[in-house]
């Protein structure tokens, strides 16, 4: 069993403090599962006796067209034998630069740790630790039709009670 979404949207993040835009692309998506048969683990396969995952894989970029500032971000996918889910590298180039002044690595869902060209080594962030900030989003009666929320609220609602059959239903 595996599913794969390959993304090619782009995203942009707006610092309004400093009047800067960032463009960003995003990873790919992966279904994982695992199973152990006669003491062999097979990836990617369909089983009731664990839990799936997603992993995050493949390369992004983070620009900045005002500063020249860049991130060039790997999300790393799980080895077949062996190894961590949710890695993730990077790398921060100062404008025109073709070295990075800064590399980073860890977990993108828990620690990650910077190393700087001056020798400096720190803690770049602990996902661990940031605060969960409620989402904005308006009502659905202000949304248009196809805005997300208020084109999947039939299947999310099926989905919520159980009904896989309409919550199928309803995404046509």
């Amino acid at each position: 069993f595996k599913i794969c979404f390959y993304f090619s949207l782009l995203g942009c993040v707006t610092c309004l403090d400093y009047d800067e835009h960032y463009i960003l692309t995003f990873p790919n998506g992966y279904g994982r599962q695992v199973k152990a048969a006669f003491g062999i683990f097979i990836f990617n396969a369909v089983s009731i006796l664990t839990v799936p995952w997603i992993e995050l894989g493949g390369e992004c970029s983070i620009n900045c067209s005002k500063t020249g500032y860049n991130a060039s971000i790997i999300f790393h996918t799980k080895p077949f034998y062996g190894g961590k889910k949710h890695r993730i590298t990077a790398e921060i180039f100062s404008p025109n630069d073709k070295k990075p002044f800064c590399s980073i690595e860890g977990e993108w869902n828990g620690v990650m740790y910077a190393k700087y060209t001056t020798g400096e080594n720190a803690v770049f962030i602990d996902t661990k630790k940031m605060p969960t900030i409620k989402k904005k989003v308006r009502k659905l009666e202000d949304q248009e039709d196809f805005e997300s929320r208020c084109l999947w609220k039939d299947v999310t609602y099926n989905l919520k009670i159980r009904d896989i059959d309409a919550a199928t239903a309803a995404k046509h």
